[in-house]
């Protein structure tokens, strides 16, 4: 009885605290995230959910619609995510045995709106490869031709630089972890955009983490 009255005040706690951290609040979909995470102890991509506070899962479930073009860097539970709500999908992720374990996850039904792009390194000292092999994917996607931008991957500031030409007007720029030191950078490259900060407890984690949400203007 204490453990369910213990469990009873937590989901409690963290309904309250999501609710009025979130600037759009699903309860369904807070109730299935929090039993995978805290409950079923499931893995972002085994769960199919991005690993990223609830605020930013709260918005992207509101925000996101069958057909529109996302681009991701760091594939994962984000892209389980983003295919169930068929989206088309352009990944780019530079773990050969990590993307194998999300291809394992993407159903066939998905698979078809999905273009995920592996890059490796090629110095074989590093397991990161060099930002200019890293972006280059990114010539295959036409300007102003994307709805959303979810940067978790490396080189993320300059991830962010060279995909702003990418989003549409009104598109959506989103980058986890946005309180590091080394991520500065991407306020001034974003400056004129609007910004909805968000913090709140955090997918498969027992931290509260910040990831910041930018809008490009509509010229």
């Amino acid at each position: 009885m204490k453990k369910i009255i213990s469990v009873l005040k937590k989901f409690k706690h963290d309904l309250d605290f999501v609710r009025r951290k979130s600037p759009v609040f699903s309860l369904p979909l807070h109730i299935e995230l929090w039993i995978k995470d805290f409950l079923l102890k499931k893995s972002p991509l085994d769960a199919g959910f991005p690993w990223i506070n609830y605020s930013v899962i709260q918005f992207l479930h509101d925000s996101i619609n069958p057909n529109m073009q996302v681009l991701e860097f760091g594939a994962g539970g984000s892209s389980i995510f983003f295919l169930n709500r068929s989206v088309n999908l352009f990944s780019i992720e530079h773990e050969r045995a990590w993307i194998h374990e999300v291809k394992k996850r993407v159903s066939s039904s998905h698979s078809a709106k999905w273009s995920p792009c592996l890059v490796l390194s090629k110095d074989k000292d590093k397991s990161v490869p060099n930002v200019d092999d890293y972006l280059a994917p990114l010539q295959k996607i036409s300007n102003a031709s994307l709805d959303l931008v979810f940067v978790d991957g490396r080189h993320r500031v300059e991830s962010i630089k060279r995909s702003m030409n990418l989003l549409k007007d009104g598109g959506v720029m989103i980058l986890d972890n946005s309180d590091r030191p080394h991520y500065r950078d991407a306020y001034k490259f974003l400056e004129n955009w609007s910004l909805l900060k968000t913090s709140c407890i955090t997918n498969a984690s027992d931290f509260v983490t910040p990831a910041a949400i930018w809008k490009k203007p509509i010229s």
